[in-house]
């Protein structure tokens, strides 16, 4: 949809549709109700909950479940999203962003591009049949891999991989979940926590190998077939999932002059190195802090589309 704005709409500009970037959106609105707000996300969908994915691994998605705000919620909030939208140049100096599909102007910018599933360099990761988790197009794709297997290898063995492998592990399908880590677990859990829950874990079904890294994936007719480990293990695999981390999508903006490390800095107010912008969520840290946690991100974005609208509000961390 195209909007008109007038000469003292203040343009503010969100790049990422996630839960930092709709939170910014709202708390940009709630600060400012004349402001001109545009969302861009890359998929052809409106923001949906990324941390129920899982529970439709082998179901028939129900995107009305998924789905976080609706059309009508964003007509009502004067809020142009824009789908199929990848932002592929932004300059801080003229104030503008280029998409796919257009140029636009900003008065305000916050950067909520999230992270993407780390899928290490590791040989035979092209073979088909090898999978993340991280949109609904990954669940499509893991559900026709799903169809006639018998044996899955998911690697990595945080809190996303282990309800992946518990999902797939339902439907009748042996799982082995590979862990670098010598323990499940190890930030949440002290070793007898660890053992225990690793017990657990075992008694679900699912072969649990900790302290083993994947060297390489094997293959037939393109499609993979067995999983390789250091020290030489061999698991068979009709499929993998690949669940060991997030990268920050920071690659359009290593040139721009925001202040980065692996992530963008920024202080209590969210706000970069730069003047009028902003990063919130996966894509940055706070004051040297990175939490990459879906309430995190909400409460980072809320303080971000505040503060980029004209207000004075501050993140506060909790150890």
């Amino acid at each position: 949809m195209n909007n008109i704005y007038s000469d003292k709409s203040k343009q503010i500009l969100i790049v990422g549709d996630g839960a930092a970037g709709l939170s910014a959106a709202k708390a940009a609105r709630d600060q400012d109700p004349t402001a001109s707000i545009i969302m861009f996300g890359e998929e052809n969908l409106l923001p949906y909950y990324r941390l129920r994915l899982c529970d439709y691994i082998g179901k028939n998605i129900d995107y009305n479940k998924l789905e976080i705000r609706d059309e009508e919620w964003f007509d009502k909030n004067r809020i142009q999203i824009e789908t199929c939208s990848k932002v592929t140049e932004i300059d801080v100096k003229t104030r503008k962003i280029k998409t796919n599909e257009k140029e636009y102007e900003y008065d305000s910018l916050v950067l909520a591009t999230g992270s993407t599933p780390i899928v290490p360099s590791i040989k035979g990761k092209e073979l088909s049949g090898v999978h993340t988790i991280w949109t609904v197009e990954d669940i499509y794709k893991i559900n026709k891999s799903l169809l006639d297997a018998k044996k899955a290898v998911v690697i990595g063995g945080g809190l996303l991989g282990l309800e992946a492998a518990h999902r797939i592990s339902e439907l009748g399908i042996d799982v082995s979940l590979v862990e670098f880590m010598p323990r499940l677990l190890p930030k949440q859990l002290d070793e007898e926590g660890s053992e225990i829950f690793k017990d657990k874990v075992q008694s679900l079904g699912i072969s649990v190998l900790c302290g083993k890294s994947v060297t390489e994936l094997e293959g037939k007719n393109g499609h993979v077939s067995l999983v390789r480990t250091a020290d030489d293990t061999l698991l068979e695999a009709d499929f993998v999932v690949v669940a060991v981390g997030v990268a920050p999508n920071i690659g359009i903006l290593r040139k721009s002059g925001i202040s980065m490390d692996r992530f963008l800095n920024v202080n209590e107010k969210m706000e970069t190195n730069i003047e009028n912008i902003y990063a919130a969520g996966d894509v940055a840290s706070v004051d040297g802090r990175w939490f990459g946690q879906w309430i995190v991100a909400s409460k980072q974005g809320q303080v971000a589309g505040t503060n980029a609208a004209g207000g004075n509000a501050v993140y506060k961390t909790t150890d």
